[in-house]
């Protein structure tokens, strides 16, 4: 039997994004994250998004490195 895990990405909003920034930089304190995300997903006025699927195989990342970094 074959089980291969199924992984799902969820795409953020623009709202969704800048709820997530402010909660990074400091200026969101963690206990009302959920409430600002759940009130960025009501204002797209529609369903919630369905996931994406993954891919089975994860894609490469090139990182380049800066020449001061190195």
């Amino acid at each position: 039997m074959d089980s291969t895990p199924t992984c799902v990405a969820h795409r953020l909003s623009p709202a969704e994004q800048r709820v997530i920034a402010c909660f990074l930089a400091g200026r969101l304190p963690a206990g009302q994250v959920h409430e600002e995300l759940a009130r960025a997903r009501d204002q797209l006025g529609h369903a919630p998004l369905t996931p994406d699927p993954l891919p089975a195989t994860p894609m490469p990342i090139e990182v380049q490195l800066s020449a001061a970094a190195a």
